[in-house]
């Protein structure tokens, strides 16, 4: 009786004892809070001895996370919300010509050693948005557009802000009219680095262009309070007004009374 119960005992050791270092982790990840602008996301998991796992989690699976089984060890996770325009190559980036998607991204790097593995993405916003208002003394015939450059175009896998030749000349989204005579642009950029951010305001007419100004805009968004540091991005609006020779710039509307005046 005595040995049976010995040799009954073999199998759950031999379980117990098993290496199980090349088994993976079923990582669980969960989105907690998603803001409801982003419809999708974008995920990429690289490990530290270079492999690279990708996956898509849509809106209604948020709620329920998503497992991935994943080697375990040391891995970074990027996810990227809202991917349309931007184009992917281990990160995202703006092509020239166009304007940056309403991008939410979270970026982690952690150790996932145990066979079962949980953590937590929280998607927060990783773009600005520039309202640019043009008034004042225009020639009817002229046809006011603007250009917004910069050497900021995107984000790499950890987080860290490409650089490249960001050139972007929205269609206006207001014209003058009756009750309104300003021109109204939207353009969206990635945070910054460094001071590479100007708007170009130009008057076309019979197909010639003529600049009328062109300004850094790095330094009003600091003046604004919006910081690259910042955990979220925010809009900058900005008001080119050449009756009063100034820009004004604000980062909640065109009415906020705090507004810092430039003159140009």
């Amino acid at each position: 009786m005595t040995l049976l119960v010995i040799a009954s005992l073999f199998p759950v050791q031999s379980c117990i004892l098993e290496d199980r270092t090349d088994c993976p982790t079923y990582l669980t990840l969960e989105f907690p809070s998603v803001p409801k602008e982003v419809a999708l996301i974008h995920l990429v998991l690289e490990h530290e001895d270079g492999t690279v796992y990708h996956d898509t989690v849509y809106r209604e699976d948020y709620a329920s996370g998503c497992e991935l089984p994943v080697r375990k060890g040391r891995l970074s996770i990027a996810a990227f919300g809202n991917p349309s325009g931007m184009f992917y190559d281990r990160g995202y980036t703006v092509p020239e010509g166009s304007q940056a998607d309403s991008m939410y991204t979270c970026f982690l790097t952690a150790e996932y050693r145990s066979d079962l593995s949980r953590d937590t993405v929280t998607m927060l916003r990783n773009y600005i948005g520039l309202h640019i208002r043009v008034l004042g003394d225009t020639v009817e015939e002229d046809s006011i557009h603007i250009c917004v450059e910069s050497a900021s175009v995107g984000y790499n896998l950890h987080g860290d802000i490409i650089t490249g030749r960001f050139r972007h000349t929205p269609a206006p989204v207001h014209i003058p009219d009756d009750g309104a005579l300003y021109y109204e642009f939207l353009s969206r950029i990635t945070r910054q680095d460094g001071d590479g951010l100007y708007l170009s305001v130009l008057a076309s007419r019979n197909g010639s262009d003529r600049l009328l100004v062109r300004t850094g805009l790095s330094s009003h968004l600091r003046q604004a309070g919006i910081g690259m540091e910042d955990a979220e991005m925010e809009d900058l609006y900005v008001t080119v007004d050449f009756s009063e020779a100034s820009i004004k710039v604000s980062p909640v509307d065109w009415n906020y009374y705090e507004h810092v005046e430039i003159e140009i």
